[in-house]
């Protein structure tokens, strides 16, 4: 399956991906997610997160390895532990603004992606 969204936030694409890139704010607009533990600190390339999300009344257990890293603008992360996909967050000025977006590919929706929870996280910031 694969997931997309993109939504229009007031806000620096620095103060956007502070948010959207911080594996411990996940629960705060990722439905989907109720835990995310680093395995590695900071955000490298190779940089690992477990994970596990509440899918269809089951905990899914998963994680993610960081392929491409460009702060603030585009984190590429390849899913894996018992799951399989990529998932990218971009983000991109847009005039007065900036645009967050998100592209998932997996067998299922382990994120519950909620832009509009992002917007209002950081225009509320």
């Amino acid at each position: 399956m694969e997931f997309s969204q993109e939504i229009l936030i007031s806000g620096a694409p620095a103060d956007i991906a502070g948010v959207m890139f911080d594996p411990a704010r996940e629960s705060e607009w990722l439905t989907a997610v109720t835990s995310s533990l680093p395995q590695t600190p900071g955000i490298t390339v190779g940089a690992e997160v477990k994970r596990t999300s509440h899918v269809n009344g089951v905990d899914v257990r998963w994680s993610t390895a960081v392929d491409a890293f460009h702060f603030p603008h585009v984190l590429r992360l390849t899913i894996g532990g018992g799951a399989s996909g990529y998932v990218r967050y971009e983000v991109q000025r847009s005039g007065m603004g900036s645009v967050a977006r998100v592209k998932a590919t997996s067998e299922q929706d382990l994120f519950g992606f909620d832009l509009a929870k992002l917007k209002q996280l950081v225009e509320g910031a």
